[in-house]
C-alpha cells in the first residue's frame, strides 16, 4: 500500500511540475519572438555483429538476450553468428568469460552502452546468463537441480509438499531429477537417520539448488546444508509427522464459543477462513459451543473468558510458528497449550465493513460497543 502512495506522489508531483513548465513555455512562446532552430539530424543505428556462443543443452536460453538486441532502434546487427559450447570455450577464454551461454559484440562499439554488457578486449559481451549455466573455472554444467520428496504415504491430512516444488519450477528452478521416498521405507529410514530429520514430509536437495537467488535468499533461515553437500529443508509447514513420537502435528481443533442470545453479534464463524488464509491452518475439526449450555459454562469459567463471541485453538496450533510469535498481541496461551482469543474489540473495523460489529461482555450482560443514540441516553447531565 505504502508503494502505491508512493507512487501516487511522484506522479502527482510529476503533474504538476509538467502545467508550470507548460505554463513557463507558453509564456515565453507569446512574448519572445521566435527563433528558428535547426532540426537535428536523426543518428544512424550502429553496425554491430553478434556472436552467440552456446551452452549445453539445458543451459539457460540466450535467445532471450539476442531478442532484445534486435528490439533496440540504435542498433543494426548486420552479422549473427552461433558457436557450438565446444568452440565457444576458447573464445570464452580469450575475453575472460566464466559461464556460457554467453554473447559477444563486434562493429561499431564505440560509446556503445548496453544493459548487463561489459567492455573487454574491444567488444562487448554478455556473460550474465541464469542457471543453468557451463562454469568455466570448473568445468561443469551449474544449476541442475536434483531432489528427494520424503513423505509418509500413510499421513493423508499432511502438507502437499508437491505445491512447494511446483512454486520452485514457476520460479524458474531448472529440476531434471525427482524422486519420491516413503519415510517408513528403508531407504526412507535411512535418510532420516542420516540427516536426524525430525518432521515429515520434506525434501532433499543437491547444492546446485542455492546457485539459483530465490533459494540462496532464504535457505539459511528454512533449512541446513549438510557436510556432504546435501540441503535438506527443515522448516517444514503443518500439518506433518514428528519422527520422534509418530504421531501427526499441526491439525487444530477449532471452538467457536458464542452467545445465540446476541443477535447483533459478530459472526465468529468468518474468523475460520482468516486463519486459513492468514496461516494456512488445517483443522482437524470445529464445533460452536454456547455459552449456556453446559459445556459452554465449563469453557467460560476454565479459561476466564468475558468477551463472546470469540474462538479456542487446540495446542496445535504451536505448530505454527507465525501464530505463535503474533498470539501474544491478541489473546492467551493457557497452561493446558490452549489458545485463546481474547482481543475482541481489535475486529471492530473489520466486521463494521460488512454490515456491523458488536460484541457481548458476559460480566456486565452489555452488548458492547454502545451505539450512539444509547450512549446519549444513559449519560448523566450536569444537574444529576
Amino acid at each position: 500500500m505504502k508503494k502505491e502512495e508512493k507512487l501516487t506522489n511522484i506522479n502527482t508531483y510529476l503533474i504538476i511540475a509538467l502545467v508550470i513548465v507548460v505554463a513557463i513555455g507558453l509564456y515565453f512562446t507569446l512574448s519572445v519572438p521566435v527563433v528558428k532552430k535547426e532540426v537535428a539530424k536523426p543518428v544512424p543505428p550502429k553496425e554491430i555483429m553478434v556472436t552467440v556462443l552456446q551452452g549445453c543443452e539445458d543451459c539457460f536460453n540466450i535467445s532471450v538476450a539476442v531478442d532484445f538486441l534486435k528490439q533496440q532502434k540504435n542498433l543494426n546487427i548486420t552479422k549473427t553468428d552461433e558457436v557450438s559450447m565446444e568452440d565457444a570455450k576458447a573464445e570464452a577464454k580469450k575475453y575472460n568469460i566464466s559461464k556460457l551461454p554467453a554473447i559477444i559484440i563486434t562493429g561499431d562499439i564505440a560509446n556503445l552502452t548496453i544493459p548487463n554488457f561489459n567492455a573487454q578486449e574491444g567488444v562487448l559481451v554478455f556473460d550474465q546468463s541464469l542457471p543453468p549455466y557451463y562454469d568455466m573455472a570448473t568445468k561443469s554444467v551449474k544449476g541442475k537441480v536434483e531432489f528427494i520428496l520424503l513423505e509418509d504415504k500413510n499421513c493423508t491430512e499432511c502438507f502437499d509438499m508437491k505445491t512447494v516444488i511446483d512454486q520452485l519450477k514457476q520460479a524458474g528452478i531448472k529440476i531434471t531429477s525427482e524422486k519420491t521416498v516413503d519415510s517408513n521405507s528403508d531407504e526412507g529410514k535411512g535418510l532420516i537417520s542420516k540427516y536426524k530429520i525430525e518432521k515429515i514430509p520434506t525434501i532433499l536437495f543437491n547444492k546446485d539448488a542455492l546457485i539459483y537467488d530465490v533459494v540462496n535468499q532464504v535457505w539459511s533461515q528454512v533449512g541446513s546444508e549438510e557436510d556432504d553437500g546435501r540441503l535438506v529443508l527443515r522448516l517444514v509447514s503443518p500439518p506433518y509427522v514428528n519422527v520422534s513420537t509418530g504421531k501427526t502435528e499441526g491439525l487444530v481443533e477449532l471452538t467457536l464459543l458464542v452467545d445465540e442470545s446476541c443477535t447483533d453479534c459478530y459472526n465468529v464463524s468468518m474468523l475460520k477462513d482468516l486463519f486459513k488464509q492468514s496461516f494456512n491452518m488445517a483443522f482437524k475439526k470445529d464445533e460452536t459451543v454456547d455459552v449456556s449450555s453446559t459445556k459452554g459454562k465449563f469453557i467460560v469459567k476454565k479459561y476466564g473468558i468475558e468477551l463472546v463471541p470469540t474462538l479456542i485453538l487446540s495446542k496445535d496450533a504451536a505448530a505454527y510458528p507465525s501464530l505463535t510469535s503474533a498470539w501474544g498481541q491478541v489473546g492467551t496461551e493457557e497452561k493446558d497449550g490452549a489458545f485463546v482469543f481474547r482481543n475482541v474489540p481489535m475486529l471492530k473495523d473489520v466486521f463494521e465493513q460488512q454490515g456491523g460489529f458488536a460484541y457481548k461482555n458476559l460480566t456486565s450482560g452489555e452488548i458492547l460497543p454502545k451505539k450512539e443514540a444509547e450512549a446519549e441516553i444513559t449519560q448523566p447531565s450536569e444537574e444529576s
